[in-house]
């Protein structure tokens, strides 16, 4: 047998350990810009801009699938809606949030940091994970998820491929216990600077290897079933930082007889218009009975 190429051993060796490498220098990031006291949003910028090219590098260097790095009229939809649901309605939702919701100041304040952030990670996933649930399990809020799981293939621009509804919702209901108990700024720019690399990766048509990880953290390879066109593997595995939520209400899945689909999607091969527009319309026009 012909011996591994130094990029290919190269390679091997990353796709285990890119996930802990990329998540923690992006805590580390945070960490060092709440040290020296600068401006978050900037801090959280500045990630973004070097996040996005690497893992956009990465995806061409050492793809999961060939096919998800090839375009499929889906490049300016999923822009859009990192525009839109990404950027705009997070932002103005977050700001109203914690600027608008009176705070019970219970937080545990003298926990160590990473504790705290641990917790605040812990709690949003928890009303994040049964959001996610019920918008797959009831037919009339299904629409407004329907969009995020429309796309042909993963890459990391996608993470943001939401309806605002579904965004806003999710946010809403997410960050709401945060707020109420007085999550201090700082334990908040951690939570941020962790979801915006996570979720990247998550979404990313990079060849990640996790192992065990998968059954504490929803993974690259933990997510990838949650996005399969069959139902039996695409109704399970809702939890978007920690699947422990997924074993404990019994939805985790993560077969070892085979690798997770290529082939991603809608379930039964339902049509979703491809363009952002059409997908904005695209509940509305279910919920009044009409051919979307």
């Amino acid at each position: 047998m012909e011996s591994m190429r130094p990029a290919e051993r190269l390679q091997n060796i990353l796709s285990w350990l890119l996930w802990p490498l990329l998540v923690g220098g992006a805590l580390l990031w945070m960490g060092a810009a709440i040290q020296h006291r600068l401006p978050m949003v900037a801090a959280l910028v500045g990630l973004q801009l070097v996040a996005v090219p690497l893992v956009a590098g990465l995806e061409r260097w050492m793809p999961e699938h060939a096919s998800w790095n090839v375009e499929q009229r889906d490049l300016r939809t999923d822009a859009l809606h990192f525009l839109v649901s990404g950027v705009l309605i997070s932002g103005l939702l977050r700001t109203a949030i914690f600027a608008g919701v009176p705070s019970l100041k219970i937080w545990p304040t003298g926990w160590p940091l990473l504790v705290q952030f641990a917790l605040a990670v812990a709690l949003a996933d928890l009303a994040s994970y049964l959001t996610h649930v019920l918008t797959h399990k009831r037919s009339l809020l299904w629409p407004i998820h329907a969009p995020h799981h429309s796309s042909h293939r993963l890459y990391w621009l996608n993470a943001t491929r939401m309806h605002p509804l579904d965004t806003a919702s999710t946010l809403l209901l997410s960050l709401l216990p945060l707020a109420l108990l007085g999550t201090p700024a700082p334990v908040l720019a951690l939570f941020d600077a962790f979801a915006l690399m996570h979720l990247m990766l998550q979404h990313s048509n990079i060849r990640l290897r996790h192992g065990a990880l998968s059954h504490v953290i929803a993974t690259a390879e933990f997510h990838r079933w949650h996005h399969s066109q069959l139902r039996a593997d695409g109704e399970s595995n809702y939890a978007s930082f920690f699947s422990l939520w997924d074993h404990l209400f019994g939805t985790f899945h993560k077969p070892t007889s085979r690798n997770p689909p290529e082939q991603i999607g809608l379930y039964d091969g339902a049509a979703m218009p491809d363009g952002w527009l059409g997908q904005l319309r695209f509940p509305f026009r279910v919920w009044l009975g009409r051919k979307s």
